[in-house]
């Protein structure tokens, strides 16, 4: 059936197959090739591709962790406790930051 209409049973009367359609015989293959063709099929050939955010993300880490680490420094001369505040607040930003990233790529 096609587009609700029955095709009319002398359709394909004189008409010859395509070359295309025709069986053609194919030469086995040598055992060393048909295994290579196997591991082809069942191996992925292709990388997963990296966002250029994530790429950011990594990068993103260390450098605020030396930033954070430079705040804390210059924020422990004048008060420890707000020093210590600024480490808590370093450590949870680059946890959040390690989270995501992880949560994005899984």
């Amino acid at each position: 059936m096609y587009c609700g209409a029955v095709f009319p049973p002398d359709l394909k009367a004189g008409f010859a197959e395509p070359e295309a359609l025709k069986w053609a015989e194919r030469p086995n293959l040598p055992p060393e090739a048909a295994r290579q063709l196997e591991i082809m099929r069942v191996l992925p050939t292709e990388r997963p591709k990296r966002s250029v955010g994530a790429i950011f993300g990594v990068l993103a880490i260390p450098v605020f962790a030396v930033l954070f680490y430079l705040l804390y420094r210059i924020i422990e001369r004048y008060s420890a406790a707000a020093a210590v505040l600024v480490m808590v607040a370093g450590v949870g930003f680059l946890g959040y930051i390690g989270w995501s990233l992880f949560k994005r790529s899984g």
